[in-house]
């Protein structure tokens, strides 16, 4: 018993990854549209319409701009709607975001071509 305590503090010690310790997925969003900036991102379980907290909030500036990458904190593995708040209030929902292998996903300007008024 004390062998198996003293190699799992020597691999913590030595920063090895421990056998069984699962790290945190972190999630990624990349916003590739051309000038859009997005003042709310939200996500939902697929098709649930349960929006979960902003996650533009993340953002230093509480902004997701244009060609920035955007840190997502509050989901785990799975499929999500995405909805996306501009700066004058338009709201878009891109469908069918597939995080169950994927860390990171886009929104780009031809998701956004439906949305505009």
């Amino acid at each position: 018993m004390r062998v198996g305590y003293a190699l799992m503090l020597m691999l913590v010690l030595c920063g090895l990854p421990v056998p069984g310790a699962v790290a945190a997925d972190r999630f990624f969003a990349y916003n590739e549209t051309t000038a859009t900036d997005f003042t709310g991102v939200f996500l939902a379980p697929e098709g649930t319409g349960q929006w979960g907290p902003n996650e533009a909030l993340n953002d230093k500036d509480k902004r997701w701009d244009a060609g920035e990458r955007l840190a997502i904190k509050s989901v785990s593995r799975g499929r999500f709607d995405l909805k996306v708040v501009d700066q004058a209030g338009h709201a878009c929902v891109k469908h069918g975001l597939d995080l169950t292998k994927d860390t990171t996903f886009d929104i780009r300007d031809d998701d956004l071509a439906t949305c505009r008024r």
